[in-house]
């Protein structure tokens, strides 16, 4: 099978889980199919990223990690935290919610990195020279 091929059967599968799941606990078909558009869409770019820039599919400094544990550390404040006992929502609604929001920060993530690697110009041979470079 293609690489891209797999990697879309993989992201549509792991997102169509999440969107049966999400409707299974929530009930809800407009709630749990963004969910899961959310989660394919992250998981193929993260594939997408891996595959044309493997350099920066992780971060070796802490100047690099600091900024994406930022971004992910509020995500899940935000979903956890966020959707708190206080508001009147369900067990499941509240995980649906949860789902939905770390989904959303997963693909704002891959596409922000996707932005910033298109233009540099990501040289997957050297990942310190093109960023330290566009500064």
């Amino acid at each position: 099978m293609e690489r891209t091929r797999r990697d879309s059967f993989i992201a549509l599968c792991v997102g169509g889980g999440i969107s049966v799941g999400s409707y299974w606990l929530i009930g809800d078909i407009s709630l749990a199919f963004v969910t899961g558009l959310c989660w394919a869409c992250g998981l193929k770019l993260t594939f997408h990223i891996g595959h044309l820039y493997p350099a920066y599919t992780t971060g070796e400094t802490w100047a690099d990690q600091r900024w994406a544990g930022l971004g992910i550390g509020l995500i899940a404040l935000a979903s956890i935290n966020g959707l708190s006992p206080m508001l009147s929502l369900s067990n499941g609604q509240r995980l649906g919610f949860g789902l939905l929001v770390i989904g959303t920060g997963f693909v704002a993530y891959t596409a922000g990195t996707l932005t910033i690697l298109e233009r540099v110009g990501g040289d997957s041979n050297d990942s310190t020279s093109q960023l330290a470079n566009s500064d």
